[in-house]
């Protein structure tokens, strides 16, 4: 009688013990927040750990040694990139005894004529001598020096002042080469100065070696390979 009573007791427990759990998971279950069917599920979104969440000691961190280390890789990566995407700026080589040469052409149909090209000539400082052409002469440390000439764009380039009234020419050459001695860059402004002259005075056109119109950007490109010939010639004369 009395194993039937404790039989009894534990039944009792046992269901009161179901009843509180069962009651407990439906209060979980309705506890969460249900999506409306009309409201459309929001896209997830990753999160990103809050600092107090890192493992540090999972994370490899380099000591002071390794990050001069990866400086100076990134620094090579870094060089080896610029050479395969950066253009090339190196000038291009020149003929340390190349001849710089501007024209001073004629309109169309209207030539130079032989009076009035004295008269330009001689304003612009140019004066008749050597192989029958117009030199600008400069005294350079009291010594006569060459700074460019002028010829006949006519073969064969050459001038009579004798015989000038019934000259006529489509146009005129200047042209220079660097010369020891002679500061190249002042001989070239001198050289675009006066073909700028001559232009204005028998209203031609100054233009280049193409026979294009001379622009202030052919004439920066002159300068630089002026100054590289110069160059070139002061290493030579260094090197010897």
């Amino acid at each position: 009688m009395e194993n039937i009573r404790w039989i009894l007791l534990l039944i009792g427990v046992f269901i009161i013990l179901g009843i509180y759990l069962v009651a407990r998971l439906k209060t979980r279950q309705f506890s969460w927040p249900r999506r409306s069917a009309r409201t459309p599920a929001r896209r997830s979104r990753a999160v990103a750990p809050a600092v107090e969440d890192l493992d540090v000691g999972a994370v490899d961190v380099p000591e002071p040694d390794d990050f001069e280390q990866l400086l100076l890789e990134d620094a090579a990566l870094a060089g080896e990139e610029a050479l395969v995407t950066a253009p090339s700026r190196k000038p291009a080589p020149v003929n340390p005894d190349q001849v710089f040469s501007l024209f001073v052409l004629a309109p169309p149909g209207v030539p130079f004529r032989g009076q009035l090209l004295l008269g330009a000539l001689a304003a612009a400082r140019l004066e008749y001598g050597d192989m029958q052409i117009f030199h600008r002469h400069e005294l350079v440390n009291g010594k006569r020096k060459t700074l460019f000439s002028v010829a006949n764009i006519r073969e064969p380039g050459t001038f009579d002042p004798d015989a000038m009234e019934d000259f006529t020419t489509q146009g005129l050459a200047l042209f220079m080469q660097v010369t020891p001695g002679v500061d190249a860059v002042w001989a070239f402004e001198a050289m675009v100065a006066a073909g700028r002259s001559l232009v204005d005075s028998l209203d031609g056109s100054l233009c280049d070696a193409t026979r294009s119109v001379l622009t202030r950007q052919a004439i920066s490109h002159m300068r630089e390979q002026v100054i590289i010939c110069q160059l070139q010639q002061r290493v030579v004369k260094t090197a010897s």
